[in-house]
């Protein structure tokens, strides 16, 4: 059961809000213009405990003194019933509550409720107008479980980790940073130079991250360490992957920027002009042993991540015939296939045959760029054909798996082009890249407000799909589909055929997907591979829910996952309760590495598992019993990492899905999500809560691993008596050695001698005197 603290604390503030509310729908603080009967407006729960819940309405007198109280009743017995409260219990039980003349928010604390139970009530008020006593709006809460299911898990014996009895799944705690991090910390997204990369594997067992501080055995410490941490047979092993090079981060994060989906790879800066500047010199790094950099250019390195070593993707060659000297060359990351195979560079310098510069200064016009792919082995390719002014599509998703096919466009007449082996091809005019599939070979692109796609193998673009379109969320890997806003809503459209999502909001007026969510680049939303599923966020109220925070009144987002094999669209954020939220849910969309501009802003983190079943969201409501962390001077959440899984995923048996905790929900600085293994097995968050016995403190990177954790060694077993006495030391068995000093034992060949010299026997009629054999001798001279 929930202290009474629990339950006070989601409503602080809450009064005046509804208060403030009452006003705005035009009863005044001293009654309503013309006397009549009470008027009930907004009623909602909170504090929703498995045996106990709080109910709230908003009630004007309306000119009379008057009296209230609340009915509920289980959902059972009210469909029983023929949907009618008759037998229902009441708040107060035998007597009515007193209002008054004011307009106010009033609330009833309902107890001995049943747990995991569906209740119906609603607020009734009447005054002495004869039109009697009034029925407020019909609402259901739903109470919490009573317990935590202890399940059977195959990691038992290492589930008595602090908290991990509260995780889905058979989850376990598993501190990926290690305990030594010379006095630092891991950084957040964007907590380092408005930078840092934090990026998992796609099959788990493996995560980078960046910290200000230097551990382990790094070759450098230019602002920001890199690490990658690799799950073992006992536990988490650190990397420092820090290459030795000074590096400006003032605003442009680090020198990281990007790691292949595998982690096999990663790109890095080599380096600025000026540490503590922008231009005015060379990049004053040497280029790294073992690769063809040329010396003060600046540049970027390929790491492998399983030799170590690094390849320059521009070398010497490339800048032998430039008359730009190192001060003045500016070279930029524009996008890369997910596999960093392929990556393409953007500098307004001409770096190969057929490229045009164009002069200034001492340089070439930083307006006037040029895009270069590179490839391993082949070097750089033009893909811009010459005409200068030209930048990628987009950071992600222009540039094809095998690196084949590229899109880009025309930073002067914004025209959009596709560059494969043929040439280049425009398009459109004026147009704006949206998503492509994967190989590259079907594209999307609004044109004026106009949906169109455009079939890379015929080079032909399509008659509108839609019109006014707002924005994009995403598209599948095969480019059969893709998801739109558009003016009515959110919707959906397949192989020719459009469907709705989800329609806007009529009042207040809202769009059914918030802007956040696109474009595909960069947004909130995620598509599922086979496009099948859909996953953004609403702060329009889209399946009922009262999304109304309680601490501002205002309505707050939640997370949405559409199904297109049902069909069906679920709150995956909603409270389970049905009570009003304490604060919004998100999903990170993609993270820059810095601010300045044309950072890399590429990743973006998995929240949606491949097969969408999972997914993994950050929230500051309280979603189940065990999150007890707030704010206690204004009664607001704390952000913890959540999860909601279908039925039959894992281990939820609910049809509409379960919620549960992956952060402790316990911690006072809260926790952010980062990401997760494309399976959802394992998923990654940071907290400064100390989850396992080992992790001392200070702000570090756990995996909530299903089926994980590592065995805890048994505590020692507590003395008592006599048996808490010291135990001495082994005794030292006595020897010749031990006991006798001097030189020690003869050679055996004395010893031998020694032997024999003992055991002669002297001859009859002989003797043995002071170690000699003589004559006997006989008393009288005789023998």
């Amino acid at each position: 059961m929930r202290s009474a603290h629990w339950r006070h604390r989601r409503f602080r503030g809450g009064g005046a809000v509804a208060f403030a509310l009452i006003l705005a729908l035009g009863y005044g603080a001293s009654g309503a213009a013309a006397a009549g009967p009470p008027l009930i407006g907004t009623t909602w729960a909170s504090a929703v405990s498995s045996d106990s819940a709080k109910v709230s309405a908003q009630i004007d007198p309306n000119g009379f003194n008057t009296t209230y109280h609340f009915d509920y009743i289980t959902e059972a017995a009210y469909q029983a019933n023929g949907g009618t409260f008759a037998g229902a219990l009441r708040s107060p039980a035998a007597s009515e509550a007193t209002l008054g003349l004011n307009p106010l928010p009033v609330s009833r604390n309902l107890a001995g409720l049943a747990a995991a139970t569906t209740y119906r009530y609603r607020a009734v008020a009447k005054n002495s107008d004869p039109a009697g006593s009034q029925n407020g709006p019909t609402r259901t809460f739903t109470t919490q479980p009573s317990g935590v299911a202890a399940g059977t898990c195959s990691n038992a014996p290492v589930r008595a980790q602090q908290f991990s009895s509260y995780l889905a799944d058979c989850r376990a705690y598993e501190m990926v940073s290690p305990v030594q991090k010379n006095g630092g910390q891991v950084d957040p997204p964007k907590g380092i130079a408005d930078g840092g990369v934090l990026q998992a594997a796609s099959g788990g067992r493996a995560i980078t991250y960046g910290s200000t501080a230097s551990f382990g055995s790094g070759q450098g410490a230019p602002g920001a360490s890199q690490y990658i941490a690799t799950r073992t047979a006992s536990g988490w092993a650190t990397e420092n992957i820090t290459a030795p090079i000074a590096y400006n981060s003032e605003d442009g994060g680090v020198p990281y920027e990007l790691f292949s989906g595998d982690l096999a790879r990663a790109l890095m800066l080599n380096g600025s002009h000026c540490v503590g500047g922008i231009n005015g010199c060379a990049v004053e790094n040497p280029p790294l042993p073992g690769t063809e950099a040329p010396t003060g250019y600046q540049d970027y390195y390929l790491r492998d991540n399983s030799s170590g070593g690094f390849e320059a993707l521009l070398g010497v060659a490339d800048v032998a015939d430039l008359d730009i000297g190192p001060a003045d060359f500016d070279l930029r990351f524009a996008g890369a296939s997910p596999d960093l195979k392929h990556v393409v560079i953007s500098t307004c310098a001409a770096l190969s045959a057929g490229a045009t510069e164009i002069p200034q200064g001492s340089g070439c016009d930083p307006s006037r760029q040029n895009l270069y792919e590179w490839a391993s082995g082949a070097g750089l390719t033009l893909l811009n054909g010459g005409v200068p002014g030209a930048a990628l599509a987009a950071q992600s998703g222009a540039v094809s798996a095998d690196g084949s096919r590229v899109y880009w466009r025309d930073t002067a007449s914004g025209d959009l082009y596709l560059h494969d082996g043929a040439g280049n091809h425009l398009l459109a005019t004026a147009a704006v890249f949206q998503a492509a599939s994967a190989d590259g070979a079907t594209a999307f692109y609004t044109k004026a407000g106009s949906l169109h796609s455009y079939d890379a193998t015929t080079y032909t673009p399509s008659s509108p799909l839609a019109s006014g379109v707002v924005g994009v969320l995403g598209a599948s890997i095969s480019g059969d589909t893709v998801y739109f806003q558009d003016a009515g809503g959110l919707r959906r459209w397949h192989n020719a055929t459009t469907t709705q999502v989800a329609p806007n909001q009529a009042s207040p007026p809202a769009n059914a997907a918030d802007a956040g969510n696109y474009p595909p680049a960069t947004g909130t939303a995620r598509v599922s591979s086979d496009g099948t599923k859909l996953l953004f966020v609403s702060s329009a109220s889209l399946s009922g829910y009262d999304n109304a925070s309680l601490v501002t009144g205002n309505p707050v987002s939640q997370v949405f996952l559409y199904d297109a094999t049902a069909p069906a669209l679920t709150c995956v954020s909603c409270n389970p309760t049905n009570g009003r939220p304490l604060g919004p849910s998100t999903v990170p969309g993609a993270v820059p590495n810095g601010s300045a501009p044309g950072s890399t802003n590429s990743y973006k983190p998995r929240v949606l598992s491949a097969d969408g079943q999972r997914v993994f969201f950050d929230s500051l409501d309280a979603l189940v019993l065990t999150d007890t962390n707030f704010n206690p001077s204004t009664g607001a959440g704390i952000a913890d990492a959540y999860q909601w899984q279908a039925q039959g995923e894992g281990t939820c048996s609910r049809p509409r899905g379960c919620i549960a905790l992956i952060s402790s929900g316990r911690s006072t600085g809260g926790a952010l999500f980062v990401d997760a293994s494309a399976d959802g097995t394992d998923a990654f968050f940071i907290t400064d809560d100390s989850l396992v016995s080992a992790d001392p403190g200070s702000l570090d990177l756990y995996d909530a691993r299903a089926g994980g954790g590592f065995l805890v060694p048994s505590p020692p077993i507590p003395c008592e008596g006599d048996a808490c006495q010291v135990v001495p030391p082994e005794p030292i068995d006595p020897t010749l050695t031990t006991l006798l000093a001097g030189r020690g034992n003869p050679p055996a060949r004395y010893q031998r001698l020694n032997r024999q010299k003992k055991t002669k026997r002297c001859r009859a009629g002989t003797v043995k005197r002071k170690g000699r054999c003589v004559k006997e001798r006989r008393r009288g001279g005789r023998r």
